[in-house]
């Protein structure tokens, strides 16, 4: 053996210096009865020391970055609808459909650059700086959207944020499911999407207290003051990007990590079977277009996507309410529906925590079932208004879906990261394309609050979304079986041949 070798071992910044011995080996197997135990354990016992410090560190930056900015993603969504309910529809003379083509054309901006962004993120030498320069240039469109003054200047900013939004909204789980293993991801996933929840609670609160306190000022009403409010919010934190956010694992080592820590990163992907990013060519698409997962998960996603969209219209039920019975005011019309997103940080939590001690289908199924339920006491409609308002909140369940479907497909996808990047960002096209006429045809606003077959179709699409889910499950589960099985004969194959080897030095 010659001396460079010798010091290429004995070097500590070696990857083959690396052993992950704690974390490749499985833990202990919890009791089903305690599992939901570990939903609490985000560094696990049988983790080394300088394993747990580096999912520190990338929670502290990685994990808290991306949440943070889907957080202001949805803030933003959500101060859109506030401020249609706040004044702007009155101060516009906004009317009819328009408010559903708010979202049409933001969701069209979105679902044009979806896969082109994807593509884009899974190159490493580009992923560090394109995510944060996106967000600031979102970050001063923000600003703009305080001085808009028709429908059309809505539909042409809506369009414009879609696009720029594109990276933290379908590539932060990418991104993540590139640093994280799967026992990790599940949890951390959640973490990152209730994000969006707390957002949009956040924006209620924050367009109530700008109708209070800031209507007026400077001569602006209080919806416009949202607006700003956010910019001055986001600006500094996409900032902030350029220097806490890793991009991937092979864009080089991010200054918060040692060399060994950085090595011991992309080693303990690399033992679960995580690749890294290759060359982009006809050959990644062929393999992308004959595999399940592609055609699983669009349609799932393009199911549940679409059966999702009376989660957040509360605020319409309660508007009807208080134009008809003077029920509600302005403020408890954007602060009341706060509890369902209430219900949805719950709910994400919860679900992606117990997905990495129970099965992911029967998780999956809990959460269906109580979706549908909702959904059935708003196909009946005229029920008691207390269960009307508990059908809405319960309706939050439905943010569990995200955080449990889209890390399920990029770990079914893990031998191939740029089939797994246009994978979920087809995912997310064609589920946003469907989503972004989909209102307008099954949820016209003028039939609001009560629309008869919105809820029909919504009950058809998410059992629809549940059934793919589990058709994908059982295909997931014939091929581990498969793996397995050919993992077994080339075992076998290599234990016959060193002992032959073994017999054939023993006789010379």
């Amino acid at each position: 053996m010659g001396s460079d070798e010798i010091r290429r071992q004995r070097s500590p910044a070696s990857l083959d210096d690396i052993v992950v011995s704690s974390s490749a080996d499985a833990g202990p197997a919890p009791s089903l009865w305690k599992a939901w135990i570990y939903m609490f354990n985000w560094y696990p016992s049988h983790y080394s020391a300088e394993e747990k410090k580096m999912l520190r560190k990338l929670d502290f930056f990685l994990l808290t970055f991306t949440s943070v900015m889907f957080f202001l993603k949805w803030l933003d969504s959500s101060n859109i609808n506030n401020a249609y309910v706040s004044g702007m529809k009155e101060d516009l003379n906004l009317n009819g459909n328009e408010y559903s083509l708010f979202g049409t054309f933001y969701n069209c901006g979105y679902l044009v650059f979806q896969i082109p962004s994807m593509l884009i993120l899974s190159r490493p030498k580009l992923a560090r700086w394109y995510l944060p320069t996106m967000e600031v240039l979102w970050s001063i469109l923000t600003f703009a959207q305080a001085r808009l003054g028709s429908a059309s200047q809505i539909y042409g900013t809506r369009f414009l944020l879609g696009l720029l939004e594109t990276p933290v909204a379908s590539g932060s789980l990418y991104v993540l499911s590139s640093w994280y293993r799967p026992e990790e991801l599940f949890k951390r996933s959640g973490v990152w999407f209730v994000s969006n929840n707390i957002g949009v609670m956040f924006g209620g609160y924050l367009q109530a207290a700008a109708y209070t306190n800031l209507h007026g000022v400077g001569g602006m009403e209080g919806w416009r003051w949202l607006f700003i409010i956010d910019g001055c919010i986001s600006l500094p934190i996409a900032f902030i990007g350029y220097f806490i956010f890793p991009g991937l694992p092979a864009s080089g080592k991010p200054w918060f990590f040692t060399q060994r820590e950085h090595n011991l990163a992309r080693r303990r992907m690399q033992d679960v079977g995580v690749q890294e990013s290759q060359k982009i060519g006809m050959k990644m698409l062929r393999r992308t277009f004959v595999s399940w997962q592609f055609y699983v998960g669009v349609f799932a996603y393009v199911f549940f996507l679409s059966g999702a969209y009376p989660h957040g219209q509360m605020a319409l039920w309660l508007k009807d309410r208080a134009d008809k019975f003077g029920t509600y005011t302005v403020p408890q019309i954007n602060t009341i529906p706060t509890g369902a997103q209430g219900v949805s940080v719950i709910a994400a939590i919860l679900a992606t925590s117990l997905c990495m001690v129970y099965p992911v289908w029967a998780i999956f199924s809990i959460v269906h079932v109580i979706y549908i339920f909702a959904i059935i006491v708003l196909m009946v409609w005229f029920v008691p208004v207390p269960l009307h308002f508990a059908s809405y909140y319960l309706l939050g369940v439905s943010a569990a879906v995200t955080p449990i479907l889209v890390p399920w497909v990029n770990m079914s996808m893990k031998d191939d990261a740029e089939a797994r990047a246009f994978t979920v960002g087809a995912m997310l096209t064609f589920g946003w394309a469907i989503f972004s006429i989909y209102p307008f045809v099954v949820f016209p606003v003028l039939e609001a609050p009560r629309w008869r077959k919105g809820y029909i179709v919504t009950f058809t699409f998410v059992m629809s979304s549940w059934i793919i889910f589990l058709i994908g499950v059982c295909l997931q589960r014939r091929d581990d079986k498969k793996k397995a099985k050919e993992q077994t004969r080339i075992d076998d194959e290599q234990k016959i041949s060193g002992m032959t080897n073994h017999v054939e030095i023993k006789a010379g």
